[in-house]
């Protein structure tokens, strides 16, 4: 039982750990939170889903098709509302996701309209009998994905020129520039990859729930609860606090009981917000990613 909750934990903590690297990487090299992500992952899942009904068309090229269009969307989003707010109050450029967001909600409702879809998993559902537990191959593929996309990402940004001049430009825009870094596709790239990143927590989730307008919501939520807890500063850390969130919720859920896995995430980050409102693994402004 412990076992089987700990690994279901990990799964859908690998979720929230895809949005929070998502959340952490605009506000980091862009410096704006968006909003608009758990849109994002309600897109991906949408026209993964659309793709695979299409007789002939592969799976994965569907979930291709679905991160593409994601991280395509992202790039007009960057383009139309943030790049023109740039010089502007911060707030106005948190409203302009949240207006995105609507937007990509309600084209989705006029697109595919108030009806659930499916999608399938990119594996077969097997069980599997670990330490005597029963053990989806799913909830493992799911943990497998997200904790090397996650690590490609670590590597993108301490491994490579590109990853440097991003981390560059988080820290000090003006004099990365200065030094001859184009940091206004360093911020393209950023929205690319966090908008990339929700449509494919998308697609992973899309198989454990319908697909609706509002699959997204509740991920982005506690996804943004475990940068919160996880600390603002830190990528890897955020990632971490996601997973151990994914993993106290589950175990709370089995041994409390359902009603009590949202309370316990949002709970953990208000108590956080007071105690320790830099987070587990925050660190200050200037940091590296």
């Amino acid at each position: 039982m412990i076992i089987q909750s700990l690994i279901s934990g990990m799964a859908i903590g690998g979720i929230y750990a895809l949005l929070a690297v998502a959340f952490l990487l605009t506000y980091r090299v862009a410096g704006v939170l968006n909003f608009a992500q758990a849109q994002f992952v309600m897109l991906g899942a949408f026209v993964a889903s659309s793709v695979a009904a299409i007789s002939g068309i592969p799976l994965l090229v569907a979930a291709f098709a679905g991160v593409g269009l994601a991280a395509l969307v992202g790039v007009l989003m960057e383009r139309v509302t943030y790049r023109p707010l740039r010089n502007k109050p911060h707030a106005s450029m948190i409203i302009s996701t949240v207006a995105v967001g609507i937007v990509i909600e309600q084209a989705a409702h006029l697109i595919w309209g108030p009806d659930p879809r499916t999608l399938g998993s990119l594996v077969p559902n097997i069980s599997l009998d670990i330490l005597g537990a029963r053990v989806s191959t799913v909830s493992l593929f799911l943990i497998v994905v997200s904790v090397l996309l996650i690590i490609g990402l670590n590597l993108l940004l301490t491994k490579t020129r590109l990853g440097r001049q991003m981390q560059a430009t988080a820290i000090d825009a003006d004099t990365a520039q200065l030094m001859g870094v184009r940091t206004g596709r360093m911020v393209v790239l950023a929205f690319v990859i966090s908008t990339g990143l929700a449509g494919a927590a998308g697609v992973l989730v899309a198989p454990m729930f319908s697909v609706t307008v509002s699959v997204g919501v509740l991920i982005a939520l506690k996804a943004f609860a475990a940068c919160v807890i996880g600390g603002f500063g830190n990528l890897t850390g955020a990632a971490i606090a996601a997973f151990g969130l994914g993993i106290v919720e589950n175990l709370a859920g089995s041994f409390i009981g359902s009603d009590s896995k949202d309370l316990i995430a949002f709970a953990l980050m208000i108590v956080f917000l007071l105690v320790r409102p830099q987070g587990i693994f925050g660190s200050k402004v200037g940091e590296k990613l």
